[in-house]
């Protein structure tokens, strides 16, 4: 109901004032729901120790596994949480690693409302700081290209794994735009907006920007059913990043992704494997 709702308030407000409109969309957009976790989510979560990421006068919960190992932080994607990433963080745990996550702004446990892809990767500059040096950096969707952004900006990582990762802002805000029934001119108009938010060009936030300019081996892992981000965005993230990997799954779709075996333990395989076998590769 509420989403047939937007779509007749869109309409009827692209007719009116197309700006109004975009103000709007930009708002929905960047005001992220929060779910509740699933009991294998919980579990995992209550095996890991509490802590706290610094970030903007926000203390963010955070989780820790292991103890003095490499140091692998792992980030989630829109509307995700934390402990969406358990499964992965504890088999890295398992084989020696020490696994960080948290929730990003406005998701989880954060008292926000609101955020952007560029305060996202902000947050993630902040847990690198805090809690590394790190050895490895996992993202999820939105969360993969916050990480690629921070990469870009300076974070330091042996190796990165993106799962499920979009190609660029505009891809996701397309698809938002087609998903709410938003006219086209109100949906144009919510880029100058985005901008002015971000505080930098829409350009910035695309791997035609970021991809040739990361240094860091990557994987990349996408499902061939993903109905959020279509497969085609990580076969093109993957054409801009200088020898990385793309991994094709079946089936699993944007979420079941993050617990598939094979995925996770894919995962652990390149986060774990000598760095002179990732140069063979590459």
């Amino acid at each position: 109901m509420q989403l047939k709702l937007f779509r007749i308030l869109f309409r009827l407000l692209d007719v009116i004032s197309s700006s109004l409109a975009a103000r709007l969309a930009v708002a929905v957009f960047y005001a992220p729901r929060k779910f509740p976790a699933a009991k294998w989510e919980t579990a995992g979560i209550a095996l890991g120790k509490d802590d706290v990421l610094h970030f903007d006068e926000e203390r963010l919960a955070a989780t820790v596994w292991g103890g003095d190992g490499p140091t692998v932080l792992l980030v989630h994607g829109w509307q995700g949480r934390r402990s969406q990433l358990a499964k992965i963080a504890m088999d890295l745990s398992e084989k020696g690693h020490r696994v960080v996550t948290f929730d990003g702004p406005a998701h989880g446990s954060s008292a926000k409302k609101r955020t952007t892809l560029v305060e996202f990767s902000e947050a993630v500059q902040s847990a690198a700081k805090q809690f590394g040096p790190l050895h490895a950096i996992v993202g999820h969707s939105f969360g993969a290209a916050a990480v690629a952004i921070a990469l870009r900006k300076g974070v330091r990582a042996e190796r990165a794994v993106l799962i499920s990762c979009p190609f660029s802002l505009r891809h996701v805000v397309s698809g938002f735009a087609k998903f709410v029934g938003l006219p086209s001119r109100s949906h144009e108009k919510m880029y100058p907006l985005m901008e002015q938010l971000h505080r930098c060009p829409e350009e910035q936030l695309s791997f035609e920007t970021i991809g040739p300019d990361l240094a860091t081996p990557c994987l990349l892992i996408h499902d061939a059913t993903d109905q959020y981000i279509p497969l085609t965005d990580g076969e093109m993230v993957s054409l801009t990043i200088e020898g990385a990997e793309l991994v094709c799954t079946k089936g699993l779709g944007h979420m079941r992704i993050l617990q598939d075996d094979g995925v996770v333990a894919r995962v652990s395989q390149f986060v774990s494997e000598p760095a002179t076998q990732l140069s063979m590769s590459a």
